[in-house]
């Protein structure tokens, strides 16, 4: 693949040009992405550099949690509730990149290799695929699908049936999310043919309103308008799309500043207050669906003791961090679920700041002294804005009980891997709910990617909700359910952070989603 040649030094100066000459959307990007196969990441930067490129079967109306067809035109759920019949689009064309052409549109044996890669099954392309490129996707983990799905057929050339062992409230839902985003069967044949099927995660084909034209890690991604692509004219594309990897969200603010990026992934309180005093930049703002948290290992012989995560937790002036990390942008969390969330518990209450009855605990429970590792984020994120000044308050507070915390930080790529690894004592980061709370309560569940706390009963709770149709039902079994984890506190819910998402005031057409996602088609520069 040709590598696009501008440097982030030389953009800097080519871009202005390059917008007068053609339509170009230009994205600040939080981070480069380490992978284009969206199958098996969970990565927020990796999703946002598929989202130009790839279709789901089942689409969120912007800025709303309905449903709407995307390459599915229609479906039904059997009467048990197990079965699930797509009818696919007609007429859907892939996209063309260097090193593959497709020779026929999209059809029933894309879905089939897509889940089979999914779900790493031995029969089929998807099988055969998985077997040759061994991955497994944290999503299908943490959802529970390897059991949940029990087959996935092809019923003729534009019709599929997904059959399930049991009854799944989140399933329609879970079908809009990115990792189940339809990837080329052929272009899967052809690179198991050729013997080299890692390169998935280099060549990403889709169906979707931009398609991939360069890349330079931690430099640049430029797509550009996939001229086939299925809405055709109902959703504007700019010609272009380009991604200047920009880390640094006080940079970000600053390049956006000087018009030298249209939209900026999201930035700390202290840039978005800046930017909210300049005319030439607007704020597209939504609910805080999302939850930062401190994760603990309890793995860890002194972190397996309830009383022990318990004391860290109520050592944690968590208001503090609110006022001084979030400002206005957060509201001090309650439980892991989002208050903007239908299932949260209302009648939850923070746990209070009580440093004193912290370390009677730590006493008590014979762990003092006690030294830990406490992994500050690397990133900026609306459900956490300042991941090192929020580690470096926790660490303050902890010293006053006797906890001595050492804190850690690598590259977020990096981060995610030990995390999922447990290489860590305690870890901050967050999530970005989606209206379907089963699948945040699935990060939860016994077996989870990066999740090494386990509950019996909690995972009994969250089965049953999500084979209960009815919300009323359903939102009773979660708040149990919330109970059990803010009692046995695998992670210590910190905020809920409001989005915002800079961008210039000429761009037209961004909405920022619930769960803080973006989409680029149907945006304009000007």
């Amino acid at each position: 693949m040709k590598r696009f040649l501008v440097g982030l030094t030389a953009g800097l100066l080519a871009w202005p040009l390059l917008v007068q000459a053609q339509a170009t959307l230009r994205f600040c990007a939080a981070g480069s992405p380490k992978t284009f196969d969206p199958a098996m990441t969970d990565s927020y930067v990796d999703h946002v550099a598929h989202q130009p490129v790839f279709d789901t079967l089942i689409e969120v109306k912007r800025g709303t949690d309905q449903l709407i067809p995307g390459l599915a035109t229609a479906w039904s759920i059997s009467p048990d509730g197990l079965a699930y019949t797509l009818t696919l689009r007609r007429g859907v064309t892939w996209q063309t990149v260097e090193g593959f052409k497709p020779t026929r549109e999209f059809n029933a044996d894309d879905v089939l290799f897509t889940f089979g890669r999914l779900l790493n099954r031995p029969e089929g392309l998807g099988g055969a695929y998985a077997k040759a490129f061994p991955n497994v996707s944290p999503y299908v983990v943490s959802f529970g699908w390897d059991k949940l799905i029990r087959s996935v057929e092809k019923l003729g050339p534009y019709e599929v049936r997904l059959t399930l062992a049991q009854r799944d409230a989140s399933f329609l839902s879970a079908l809009s999310f990115t990792f189940t985003m339809i990837q080329s069967a052929e272009l899967g044949e052809q690179l198991l043919k050729a013997g080299t099927p890692q390169r998935i995660a280099q060549l990403p084909v889709g169906t979707g309103p931009f398609q991939l034209k360069s890349f330079r890690a931690d430099s640049v991604v430029r797509f550009v308008k996939h001229p086939g692509w299925w809405r055709k004219d109902e959703r504007p594309r700019a010609d272009q799309l380009v991604y200047a990897i920009t880390p640094d969200a006080s940079v970000r603010a600053q390049r956006l500043k000087r018009d030298e990026c249209d939209v900026a992934a999201p930035v700390g309180p202290a840039e978005l207050a800046e930017l909210a005093k300049d005319r030439s930049v607007q704020l597209i703002t939504a609910p805080g669906m999302n939850i930062g948290y401190l994760g603990y290992n309890v793995r860890r012989p002194a972190l397996s003791k309830v009383e022990v995560r318990q004391a860290l937790d109520m050592a944690i002036d968590k208001a503090a961090i609110v006022r001084t990390i979030y400002g206005d942008a957060g509201t001090l969390a309650r439980s892991f679920v989002p208050a903007a969330n239908w299932a949260h518990d209302d009648s939850l209450k923070p746990t209070p700041y009580d440093p004193a009855k912290a370390r009677a605990l730590l006493e008590k429970a014979g762990v003092l002294p006690l030294n830990l590792t406490l992994w500050a984020m690397p990133v900026v994120r609306n459900y956490n804005p300042n991941g090192q000044r929020m580690a470096q308050m926790i660490q303050a507070d902890w010293a006053k009980v006797g906890v001595t915390a050492r804190i850690v930080t690598y590259e977020w790529g990096e981060y995610l891997r030990r995390i999922d690894a447990g290489e860590h004592d305690t870890a901050l980061s967050g999530w970005n709910s989606d209206p379907e709370p089963a699948n945040t309560f699935g990060q939860l569940a016994c077996g989870a990617v990066g999740n090494f706390w386990c509950s019996p009963a909690y995972d009994k709770l969250l089965a049953e909700a999500r084979q209960t149709l009815k919300q009323d039902e359903r939102k009773a079994l979660y708040a149990k359910a919330q109970r059990i984890v803010m009692q046995d506190l695998p992670w210590s819910p910190i905020a809920h952070g409001r989005l915002a998402l800079p961008a210039r005031a000429t761009v037209k057409g961004l909405v920022l989603e619930l769960d803080g996602g973006m989409f680029f088609d149907g945006v304009l520069p000007k």
